[in-house]
């Protein structure tokens, strides 16, 4: 009897699927068919330690070229499932799901988790958060559709990630310099209102239409505030009632935009009046360095969470959080000569894992996007107070 099968279209490293010596690809379960990115870029990084007998590689950014092969791949082989976790290849997934009448998360539902336009319309329909106001960005004119009296105004990419094609404008003759030197066509771009306040994240894990597992954190600094020499990162949160209203507004998001299986990573605002703002939501796993958080704190891999519900496998999400509390620090490449953090120091500032990121920045100094570091550091610590002091630490320490 033949085992099932599936398509994992992939856009992250391979070595991305390794962890603590484990391989969190389920080979043992089903045959895997691979379509990645080119050895190059990393698509094949610690192949041979985990090989598979179905592999594709193609140049990623060639969406068309990625979609034949995917097509072809489907009609000539006997699989049952698509399995996407980056961003980029999460819509691809669904649009081959839908295709080819297989389970998972279907195209409609993908787009209403890719475009950020479509989302909030379909959120306000339903009232499921206060949002900001906001508006298709099609043509120049479409600038005057908001109110400019209110003040800051955020122009970004309908589909965008890790806050790239993101533009702060104050004042309309700003947003009309923006725009012309904007492709409008093809529906990309949408105009909103800034919000001010802190930013906090909502980490999920949805199995038939149920949340499962939800993690609240905040971040240390804004996304789209990155730049050579900088930090980034994010603390748990681990206050009751903050925690209740977000997972509230977290579900009310979820059930709107109608996810029956998946992982998600949603974010929001928290103005100075305390009211809870939505930003955007994604139908994949948080990115960056938030997984090895979240394993630490509760004790399961939610990348390796959304590989299984993909592929049709059961999914084991741990018991109760770990004692106290966890979080991260990421410094940016750039702004002098990064020291680091002697291993020996580890113990003393509370951190549990050390991730270097190869092939950081562009190559000319800059940062490429909000995930693109060079050193992050787990930290753990007892409470609340005390992981905001050893992450000061760490980042005093981190340049000495």
């Amino acid at each position: 009897m033949s085992r099932p099968a599936a398509l994992f279209i992939n856009k992250h490293h391979y070595s991305h699927f390794s962890r603590g010596g484990a391989h969190i690809l389920p080979t043992s379960e089903i045959d895997i068919h691979l379509v990645t990115r080119y050895r190059a870029h990393g698509g094949l990084d610690g192949f041979a330690d985990h090989p598979l007998p179905q592999v594709a590689v193609c140049e990623t950014e060639d969406f068309d070229r990625w979609r034949d092969i995917c097509s072809w791949i489907l009609r000539h082989h006997p699989v049952d499932r698509v399995i996407a976790v980056h961003e980029r290849a999460v819509l691809l997934a669904a649009e081959m799901r839908s295709k080819f009448s297989l389970p998972g998360m279907d195209y409609e539902t993908a787009v209403r988790f890719r475009d950020k336009l479509r989302m909030k319309e379909v959120l306000r329909e339903a009232g499921a958060a206060a949002l900001p106001g906001f508006a298709a960005l099609d043509r120049p004119a479409d600038l005057e559709r908001m109110d400019w009296s209110t003040g800051r105004k955020v122009i970004k990419s309908r589909w965008g990630l890790a806050a790239r094609d993101l533009y702060m404008v104050d004042t309309l003759d700003q947003a009309r310099a923006v725009v012309a030197d904007l492709d409008l066509s093809g529906s990309h771009y949408e105009i909103e209102e800034f919000v001010k306040g802190r930013i906090y994240h909502c980490d999920s894990v949805v199995v038939d239409g149920r949340i499962e597992f939800s993690s609240v954190g905040t971040y240390l600094a804004d996304p789209a505030g990155y730049e050579p020499g900088g930090i980034f990162g994010t603390v748990l949160v681990d206050d009751p009632d903050l925690l209740r209203r977000i997972r509230a507004m977290n579900t009310a998001v979820l059930g709107a935009l109608g996810l029956r299986d998946g992982t998600t990573h949603l974010e929001l605002f928290r103005t100075d009046a305390d009211e809870l703002v939505f930003c955007e939501v994604a139908g994949r796993p948080p990115g960056g360095v938030i997984p090895p958080v979240i394993q630490w704190q509760y004790g399961f891999n939610i990348v390796e969470a959304q590989i299984r519900l993909d592929a049709g496998l059961p999914v084991t999400l741990g018991t109760a959080p770990t004692s106290g509390t966890c979080g991260f620090i990421a410094f940016y490449p750039g702004g002098g000569e990064a020291r680091g953090i002697p291993a020996e120091r580890f113990d003393a500032l509370g951190v549990v894992e050390h991730i270097a990121h190869h092939g950081a920045g562009n190559g000319r100094g800059g940062v490429r996007h909000s995930t693109d570091f060079l050193d992050s550091y787990v930290i753990k610590a007892p409470d609340g107070g005390a992981l905001l002091d050893r992450i000061t630490r760490v980042r005093e320490e981190y340049w000495q």
